[in-house]
């Protein structure tokens, strides 16, 4: 049995019987084995979920690699730098297999940087200036010209979708699976309660701006409860994979050539902009974005509303203060 909903401990059995198979020696197959078996305790214990499904996004491979950075080992902190090149090159081996035999796609490790024995964690990590965002922002919603690409064909309300795509990733720190996921209900008041990772529940302060695009400016399907369909069939919620296509090519539109804008860059965003914006607002960051540290006593560390309210509204007077920096 195959398929996205297979399990990943379910994904690295039949991986490794595959590797077994192709004449391996004993010490490579157990080399193996021992890396994906300790990414999948990981997944567990960052997650919260016993089961994983085998499908990960690139934000959880970018963690495990760099958390071996962190891991204290006697005496020493961090793999050694041939270590976690080996762990990026099973990571890699195991991805392109289960994109090639499970048809689990797309492959997150593409949006994964190799990493490098001279890089700290957050170079590890790419995100866009307030500015970028800005600009990203603004071509979503109000379209780009004809040197900027193909012709904007988009309909009023899809350019009302797309921002608030950008919006809900780059102004409120969700993954783009918690978008796909989101009900009409699920937005109450100015909170959005939403099921992260690991079927944790969690709410989410959401700015002004996202607010009036709900209640004044996007029409979401007419059929079923979810907030977002699929182009072509309304009635069916919109996926992932979709969202991952349509971001890199609004964000070339927008003239952000310099890297390949992702749903995990526009999340990383959020939190590198959070805390350039008020660097103590370390757990209210952490909480708006349903982050679970691999560090025992952040887990069980948590912030009032209130924190995370004022959190965010740091991040708007620093969006303020690029928007006025924006060309007329």
């Amino acid at each position: 049995m195959g398929g996205p909903d297979i399990t990943l401990a379910r994904a690295i059995d039949r991986y490794v019987a595959s590797v077994e198979g192709a004449g391996y020696s004993p010490h490579t197959l157990k080399s193996y084995a021992t890396r994906l078996n300790d990414y999948l305790r990981w997944v567990i214990e960052d997650g919260g979920d016993e089961t994983p499904t085998a499908r990960q996004d690139a934000e959880a491979i970018q963690s495990y690699l760099a958390s071996l950075r962190r891991r204290r080992i006697g005496r020493r902190v961090g793999v050694s730098p041939g270590t976690l090149a080996h762990a990026y090159a099973v990571l890699s081996g195991f991805h392109r297999w289960m994109e090639g035999t499970l048809r689990i796609e797309p492959n997150p490790m593409r949006d994964v940087l190799k990493p490098r024995a001279e890089t700290s964690i957050d170079e590890e990590f790419h995100s866009l200036t307030a500015d970028q965002l800005e600009e990203l922002l603004h071509t979503a919603r109000e379209g780009w010209g004809p040197d900027d690409g193909p012709p904007d064909l988009r309909t009023v309300n899809r350019r009302e979708e797309d921002w608030l795509l950008v919006a809900l990733m780059g102004l409120a720190g969700l993954r783009v699976s918690e978008v796909c996921s989101i009900d009409r209900g699920d937005v109450v008041g100015d909170v959005l309660h939403l099921i992260g990772k690991g079927r944790k529940r969690r709410a989410v302060p959401l700015a002004p701006e996202i607010l009036d695009a709900l209640a004044n400016r996007y029409t979401p399907p007419r059929e079923g409860r979810h907030l977002f369909g699929r182009p072509t069939e309304p009635a069916r919620r919109l996926a992932p994979y979709s969202v991952e296509q349509r971001i890199p090519r609004l964000a070339r539109a927008a003239g952000i050539l310099e890297l390949r804008v992702t749903p995990h860059v526009l999340r990383h965003t959020f939190g590198s902009l959070m805390l350039a914006a008020d660097p103590t607002a370390l757990i209210p960051t952490r909480d708006l974005m349903g982050h679970e540290s691999v560090e025992t006593t952040n887990k069980y560390a948590h912030t009032r509303e209130a924190d995370r309210r004022l959190a965010l509204s740091s991040m708007a007077e620093l969006r303020a203060r690029a928007r006025s920096r924006r060309p007329d």
